[in-house]
């Protein structure tokens, strides 16, 4: 074989490897909500401030891992919040922390102007809370890289940061509850 056939085949072997994982729920992309911080307190009022929410963990990242997140999805029962996808499996919360989460999540302070100047790939629901209050239904769910948090209630929603500290312990707390999310290995 010529050294031009070999550079040649060599390129082509190369570019079949190189192939992206493009990755695709449905065709629709979880729909935009406000950032309008004035609108905390009528989202917060929706988190009742007793009882034990439920905890779901999110699949992988469709930015950081599509190949994960595209087996997972094949080998694994999920449910969508507000079009996130979230395993189906409810985490089991131990001792204090469904109050710890209440409390932290239902506090003004936990929370700060959303700010687009991130780096990544945009949100991604590391986990996923709800809170029942009656008939009506309120979800946070939480990314964990990026420091913000998407807030469905009643009467209204709202897409914001963490603070700093509330991010810290969210990852204090939750770092206790990964479970069916496989840990992505580095590659050779």
């Amino acid at each position: 074989m010529s050294l031009r056939g070999l550079f040649m085949l060599t390129a082509l072997w190369l570019i079949g490897c190189k192939q992206e994982t493009k990755v695709e729920f449905d065709g629709a992309l979880p729909p935009p909500i406000t950032t309008n911080f004035d609108r905390l307190p009528t989202v917060l009022a929706g988190i009742p401030k007793t009882g034990v929410p439920l905890l779901y963990e999110g699949l992988p990242s469709e930015f950081w891992e599509p190949e994960s997140l595209v087996q997972e999805l094949a080998r694994t029962k999920t449910i969508r919040l507000h079009g996130y996808p979230l395993y189906e499996e409810l985490l089991e919360m131990q001792g204090t922390d469904g109050e710890q989460f209440t409390a932290l999540l239902s506090a003004r302070t936990s929370f700060a102007k959303y700010t687009d100047a991130k780096q990544g790939g945009g949100f991604h629901a590391d986990y996923g809370l709800e809170w029942k209050g009656g008939e009506e239904i309120t979800h946070v769910l939480i990314g964990l890289e990026s420091g913000e948090v998407k807030m469905y209630g009643p009467k209204s929603e709202l897409h914001c940061d963490l603070s700093p500290e509330a991010a810290q312990k969210l990852r204090q707390l939750l770092g206790r509850y990964r479970k069916n999310r496989p840990v992505e290995t580095p590659s050779p």
